[in-house]
């Protein structure tokens, strides 16, 4: 309410002429109008590269993988993958509640592994929080029976949550206007690596950090490793089948690019130093530079030209004559044919 009596007083202040005004004013009020419309509809979801998205999801994944139970003695600490992430928001801008299906495939859903873990939440927009979704797959331990390894209902994302071999993450969140029954909805996806199965139990039970790595140490419960969490940020990957797909120019393009400018440059700078040294040359008509014609060579082309304009003068004052005489002869014989036909009459 203050933003818009700030906005209305404003007005109140100019000293335009009314009827400029009056126009002015409704335009920008219209503007006004829409601006507030479009800050009522748009996404406050977080971007996937926002930090603090990113550790409230990778803090709450060690989190819960620490506190299993029974107690996990072999759980690797989690660290953020660019590239995961980058898949989870490729696939979520498509809106539809099924896994992605480039999962399995050699370099389709990472340029390093392949074989990648997914978990995927639905629900309204503004409902949305990353703990939310990712507590909500934690519960499906309820479902799950670790003595014998099987599962009384879908409990596929609490294996993937604390799958022991899983060390990075990468979570996107994106609008969708409809997902099923839900209008403006928001799909919640994160991707791991190495991904679980479910041939097996997730982990093994134990003391913690009991199984880790002989390079490991234990940080919060699970095994780290600085050389295997280091962040590698992949920047000219990106999912082949993303729609619409990122620009991105790795070396060999710009390269390309370069080089590109610089023969522009060269053959600016050619045609300019050519130019320069025959101011002359004529680029349009040809190629190769031709000395000017002497000023004999001018004159005697004038006299041929000359020569050639009396001859067809010539030849057409002979035509001319030519014509009239046959015109003569022919009156002459019509008066003899006239002369004969008056004898004969008489």
């Amino acid at each position: 309410m203050e933003a818009r009596r700030s906005f209305a007083g404003l007005w109140s202040a100019q000293s335009l002429p009314v009827a400029v005004g009056a126009v002015l004013k409704l335009r920008l009020c219209e503007l006004w109008l829409l601006l507030l419309g479009s800050g009522l509809n748009a996404s406050f979801l977080p971007h996937e590269e926002d930090v603090d998205f990113i550790n409230e999801y990778v803090n709450l994944h060690n989190e819960l993988r620490g506190d299993v139970i029974p107690r996990g003695s072999n759980l690797r600490f989690m660290t953020w993958d660019v590239a995961l992430s980058r898949t989870a928001r490729a696939w979520g801008k498509k809106c539809v509640f099924e896994h992605n299906i480039y999962l399995q495939g050699v370099r389709m859903a990472h340029p390093k592994f392949y074989g990648i873990g997914e978990n995927m939440w639905v629900g309204p927009e503004n409902e949305f929080t990353a703990s939310i979704a990712i507590r909500s797959w934690y519960a499906e331990k309820k479902m799950y029976n670790f003595i014998n390894g099987s599962c009384s209902k879908n409990c596929s994302n609490y294996i993937q949550l604390v799958w022991d071999n899983s060390y990075k993450v990468g979570c996107a969140v994106t609008p969708c206007s409809k997902i099923g029954h839900i209008r403006h909805a928001a799909i919640f996806i994160c991707n791991y690596a190495p991904g679980g199965t479910l041939t097996r139990r997730p982990y093994e039970p134990g003391t913690f950090c009991t199984q880790c790595g002989r390079r490991d140490k234990c940080t919060d419960f699970l095994c780290s490793n600085a050389e295997r969490d280091e962040a590698i940020y992949y920047r000219f990957w990106y999912p082949k089948w993303e729609v619409p797909r990122p620009i991105v120019c790795d070396p060999l393009c710009t390269f390309i690019l370069l080089l590109r400018i610089l023969c522009f440059m060269l053959c600016v700078i050619t045609v300019l130093i050519v130019q320069s040294y025959f101011p002359n040359i004529l680029l349009e008509r040809q190629m190769i530079f031709t000395p000017e014609e002497s000023e004999e060579e001018k004159e005697e082309e004038e006299k041929e030209e000359k020569k050639k304009e009396n001859e067809e003068t010539e030849m057409e004052l002979e035509i001319m004559e030519m014509e009239e005489e046959k015109e003569e002869g022919e009156e002459e014989e019509e008066e003899t044919e006239k002369e004969k036909m008056e004898e004969e009459e008489k």
